[in-house]
């Protein structure tokens, strides 16, 4: 007889080796099978399968389990628009019209309307300016070398330089960011930023905003 075929003797019943398959062969948790109530059919069988699983046996393979409900997403509606900024009506001269500065030079600004406006207030308002196109060099906090360009520069009767002016169609944070570094860089001058906003209170001649403080 081999090895395969011995069975042993234990409490009255022969089992053969290891993987004995008699009625009390054990399941997991060391729950006999002859130990579980029989299986229902029918209706009732999956009722059934639930409540063992609730007494802590075994997983039936019977039992099945629910899908999980999809969620669906809700429709998506028009994007929301960003918020226009308030138009501001400006009495601008005509693009042909002539500036003189402080020195008597000439200057005319046909490809912007800001700029007519503000060279007109500040000649009706007697201020000496200079129409300067030149740059600014600042630095960043990495090194790197940028640009800011002033239109007018605003003299004292000792001809220095008292204010320099900045005309911007709107604020940004990039425009920010350039002040804010010329601010630390150059703190010997004082500026101001010109927007059809600031403008506009101007021209009125109504307010605190319409004072030109220089």
């Amino acid at each position: 007889m081999t090895n395969s075929s011995k069975s042993k003797k234990q409490g009255g019943r022969y089992i053969r080796g290891k993987g004995a398959t008699g009625s009390r062969a054990q399941g997991r948790g060391g729950v006999t099978r002859d130990a579980l109530p029989p299986a229902r059919t029918g209706a009732g069988s999956s009722r059934g399968s639930t409540e063992r699983l609730q007494e802590g046996e075994t997983f039936q393979r019977g039992t099945q389990r629910k899908a999980a409900p999809r969620v669906q997403k809700p429709a998506e509606g028009p994007q929301k628009r960003l918020p226009q900024l308030r138009q501001v009506q400006l009495d601008a001269p005509p693009e042909t019209a002539t500036f003189r500065d402080r020195d008597g030079v000439k200057h005319t600004f046909p490809d912007s309307k800001l700029r007519r406006v503000a060279a007109q207030i500040l000649s009706e308002r007697d201020k000496h300016w200079r129409y300067r196109p030149f740059s600014f060099p600042i630095f960043t906090d990495k090194g790197h070398e940028q640009t800011l360009h002033f239109d007018f520069y605003i003299y004292d009767a000792e001809d220095t330089v008292i204010r320099l002016i900045l005309v911007v169609p709107h604020e940004s944070r990039e425009v920010w960011d350039k002040i804010g570094r010329f601010k630390r860089q150059y703190p010997m001058y004082d500026y101001e930023l010109w927007t059809p906003e600031r403008l506009a209170a101007i021209q009125s001649g109504r307010g605190r905003a319409s004072r030109l403080d220089f």
